[in-house]
């Protein structure tokens, strides 16, 4: 998969991430339930892992896995303070939707070898634009991380109060707004919006993606050499 993105958009530099998974991160402390309907990691793959990051280090690719921090965190934290402010062009390439939310007209998510979310692309699936995806989860919920969203919201109803209302907070300020926008059972959203008032500070801890991560960065360090990538791309194919 990461070969075929690379010979698809020939980035120049490529930035590999990995969770940590051996120590609880900050959201598992403030929030007790986070992510725990997902099963152990098998050890597999946890071996398969392991593997990749001894031939990295062999092949002297560089990588990130930093203790405590979560994935997503790091590559907000790059693409805010190191790689955005200078107009490049960022793929990110994960299964996460999490990361949707970073999306931009620079930045792009790679989901699978035929889909690639632009802020045109959420809009349509979602109904709302990347800077509002966020909110979106905390309404909607998030099954992966565990968290419950507001009984009665969904996707569509989600996207109703965050096009007509705002983000969270402008919707919390203006809850008298949403009798006047047509929506089902709407008095009873009204009342689990403000009996989950706590929680949905609770939730948005959770949801955002940090970019304060102190992180030593070299952009050069990840600078792609051709020659070296040709020449693992077509021993893969030999398979």
């Amino acid at each position: 998969m990461i070969l075929y993105k690379y010979y698809l958009y020939k980035p120049k530099y490529i930035i590999f991430i990995f969770d940590h998974n051996k120590r609880k991160n900050f959201r598992k402390k403030i929030y007790y339930n986070y992510k725990k309907n997902r099963k152990s990691i098998p050890k597999s793959l946890l071996n398969y892992i392991y593997f990749i990051k001894k031939k990295f280090n062999i092949w002297n690719i560089k990588y990130y896995n930093i203790p405590c921090v979560e994935g997503d965190d790091v590559i907000a934290t790059l693409i805010k303070n190191f790689l955005n402010n200078k107009n490049y062009k960022i793929y990110i390439l994960s299964y996460d939707k999490d990361l949707l939310q970073l999306v931009n007209k620079n930045i792009y998510m790679l989901v699978s070898k035929k889909l690639l979310f632009t802020k045109k692309k959420v809009f349509k699936k979602y109904g709302i634009y990347p800077n509002l995806f966020k909110d979106m989860l905390i309404l909607c919920g998030d099954k992966s991380d565990n968290i419950p969203g507001i009984k009665g919201i969904g996707i569509k109803t989600a996207s109703i109060l965050l096009n007509n209302i705002g983000n969270i907070n402008k919707i919390y300020k203006n809850l008298n707004k949403i009798k006047k926008l047509k929506i089902k059972n709407y008095i009873n959203i009204i009342k689990n919006l403000k009996k989950n008032y706590k929680n949905i500070l609770i939730w948005n801890n959770l949801i955002s993606l940090k970019t304060n991560i102190k992180i030593n960065f070299k952009l050069n360090n990840f600078l792609i050499k051709l020659n070296f990538f040709n020449k693992i791309y077509y021993k893969i194919k030999l398979y």
